[in-house]
Parts: C-alpha cells; sequence; structure tokens
C-alpha cells in the first residue's frame, strides 16, 4: 500500500517539483553570469564579453549533447539504461501482487450458500467490503444474474455495492473470507456502486430491442 502511493503520488508530485528547482537555479545562475559581464561601455557586438560566454557556452552544450547522440549502445554505462529515478526501470511492470494471505485461505472452501452478513469480501488488492446480505437475482440488460452481495465498502471503497455473485471466486468459511475475481478499484468500473435496475427508486428505462 504505502509503496503504491509512493510511486502514484508521492514520486509525480516531488520530480516535477525537482526538475523545476534545477531549472530554475540553473537559469538564476546563467542569468547573474552574464549580467556580472556586461559591459555598459562596450562598443560592438564583438566587444561584449557576456556575448562571448554565452556563444561558447552554447556550444559546449550542443557539443556535450552531440557526443552523448552519437555513442555506441551500451558505451555510457547508467547513462544507457531505461532508470529515471532509483533502481527500478521507468517502464518495467508492477511486481506481482499476493492475491490475499494465506492466513484468510484457511480451511475448506464453501459455496454461494456459505456466504453469510459480517462476511468479509477480499479482491486482490486487498478487504474490499463488509456483506450486509444476499439479494436475490434478477434480468438486468439482457443478462440473467443469479444474486447479487449487498455490502458496505472498506478503506475508502463505496459506501454501498451490489456485487454479483458471479464474481465470487473462492468461499472460506472458517474465516468469513469471500475473495472476488477482481482487482479492487474496478467496481465503479463495473457499476457495481449502483443498485441493480429493478432496485432502484428512479423511473425504469424501457430498452426497445434494436432490429
Amino acid at each position: 500500500m504505502i509503496a503504491n502511493v509512493q510511486r502514484r503520488l508521492i514520486m509525480p508530485t516531488l520530480i516535477p517539483i525537482g526538475v523545476f528547482v534545477v531549472a530554475a537555479a540553473i537559469i538564476i545562475t546563467v542569468g547573474e553570469t552574464l549580467l556580472s559581464l556586461f559591459d555598459a561601455n562596450a562598443g560592438s557586438e564583438l566587444e561584449r564579453v557576456e556575448l562571448w560566454f554565452a556563444l561558447i557556452l552554447a556550444v559546449a552544450i550542443l557539443g556535450a549533447c552531440a557526443f552523448v547522440a552519437t555513442r555506441p549502445q551500451g558505451s555510457m554505462g547508467p547513462l544507457d539504461r531505461e532508470v529515471v529515478i532509483g533502481k527500478r526501470p521507468f517502464f518495467a511492470p508492477e511486481p506481482p501482487k499476493t492475491f490475499m494471505p494465506d492466513a484468510r485461505r484457511r480451511g475448506p472452501a464453501g459455496t454461494l450458500d456459505d456466504i453469510h452478513e459480517g462476511d468479509t469480501l477480499y479482491a486482490r488488492s486487498g478487504p474490499l467490503a463488509r456483506v450486509i446480505g444476499v439479494l436475490p437475482g434478477d434480468q438486468e440488460y439482457g443478462r440473467r444474474r443469479r444474486g447479487y452481495l449487498w455490502a458496505e465498502g472498506l478503506y475508502g471503497a463505496s459506501d454501498e455495492l451490489w456485487i454479483p455473485v458471479e464474481a465470487v471466486l473462492t468461499v472460506y468459511t472458517e474465516t468469513r473470507s469471500v475473495f472476488l475475481a477482481i482487482k479492487g478499484d474496478e467496481t465503479e468500473h463495473f457499476g457495481w456502486n449502483r443498485p441493480p435496475e429493478s432496485f432502484r427508486r428512479d423511473p425504469q428505462t424501457i430498452h426497445i430491442p434494436k432490429a
């Protein structure tokens, strides 16, 4: 959890700030240097020291960039690696996550009938919700559901969730744990944060079959 917050929130915030500070320091340093070399009594442009300094600095930077760009692959050592900050490649996939601790996967596997109020629903990323009740199924948008788990979201998840029982992967009655085949941040994507159409109080929409 901490590593995920650092990768997705802290580092994307600190890196632009650090780049801005470094760029501002370079710009201010170069500007102050040019101002210190400026001579109001200089005649033509060829006599202006600050212009010669700026020209030499620009040529040096372009030369360094050209030198680096023309080096053979692998000759620059760490500069050839796709690493921005730290030891991990920037485009490397995230490390695989453990589905859940084995302590919660204890005892014989149960069935959907073994799910009761108070059981904890686990997604791949961790605890997701706590079961309030099991509701009967219905037909929604032409798809038949066998039933729904009405649950209360945990740790920032939606206050209420209506999860189809088809999403249940495994049930462990000994630990009162229900494992779902989702990552944990997909409930809104699937629309499970809204009650099924037959349970809603708003006017129902009549879907006319397409020709």
